[in-house]
């Protein structure tokens, strides 16, 4: 389920994933059931929340290879 995100280009998803208010940068590998949006305490200690609580996850927050994601 994804609700009020924005994915860009080049983002691969696991199945049963769930993302609320996220915003998923290029290149982002998601591992299977990963959820994003529902804990912002958890969230925060793994990816940057903002003071409306949007997440954004990057390839370097998820310890992944940016330059792959061009």
């Amino acid at each position: 389920h994804i609700g009020e995100s924005v994915i860009l280009p080049n983002v691969h998803i696991g199945r049963n994933c769930r993302f609320k208010k996220a915003l998923l940068d290029k290149g982002c590998v998601i591992p299977e059931g990963t959820i994003i949006g529902e804990d912002a305490e958890h969230d925060a200690e793994r990816f940057y929340v903002s003071e409306n609580g949007v997440v954004l996850v990057t390839p370097e927050m998820l310890e992944q290879d940016y330059r792959h994601a061009r």
